[in-house]
């Protein structure tokens, strides 16, 4: 009977050792849930207030990220065009009130009611000519400012690291 009850016991002692650490690591996948979501929450915020400050200074003439502000606005530019594009494949045109993609054949949008803007009926051949061309050109210019805002950068590195240099140089020489 005793090594019964020390089989009872162990049995016992395991399960609850199992018992355990299944609750451990079910309270550690929660948590690592938890910081998940708050991670994503702040970066949607971080995202958010970038956005603001975007709307709020895009028109300054002085501007802190003007290289970067430069960049989105044309990657902006660049989307609508394909966007339209897109639409104009489909058959569809967006809402200007709540971006609803609707068919283009409708008057008003079936999401918010808003009155719908028929595009302008252009030549096909002429239009795609002149959509290319200009998506050419901003793909090109975006890719130019990516390298002048990558230029500005090492430039401004370089010269940190100059007048670094420099001020070691004169500590090293008023020490001497």
């Amino acid at each position: 009977m005793e090594l019964f009850d020390k089989l009872g016991d162990t049995i016992v002692s395991v399960s609850k050792d199992a018992t355990q650490k299944a609750k451990d690591i079910s309270e550690l996948a929660r948590i690592r849930m938890e910081i998940h979501a708050k991670q994503d929450y702040i970066n949607k915020l971080y995202q958010e207030i970038g956005k603001m400050y975007f709307e709020a200074h895009k028109d300054d003439e002085q501007q802190e990220f003007e290289d970067e502000i430069t960049l989105l606005k044309d990657s902006l530019e660049v989307l609508a065009d394909l966007n339209r594009q897109k639409n104009q494949l489909k058959g569809t045109v967006q809402c200007t009130n709540c971006g609803q993609d609707m068919p283009s054949e409708a008057d008003y949008c079936s999401k918010c009611g808003s009155k719908l803007e028929k595009p302008v009926k252009e030549d096909p051949i002429k239009a795609d000519d002149c959509e290319a061309d200009d998506s050419e050109q901003a793909a090109e210019q975006t890719a130019d400012d990516s390298e002048n805002a990558e230029q500005a950068a090492d430039d401004s590195e370089n010269a940190e690291q100059a007048a670094v240099g420099e001020e070691v140089t004169q500590e090293t020489d008023s020490e001497e």
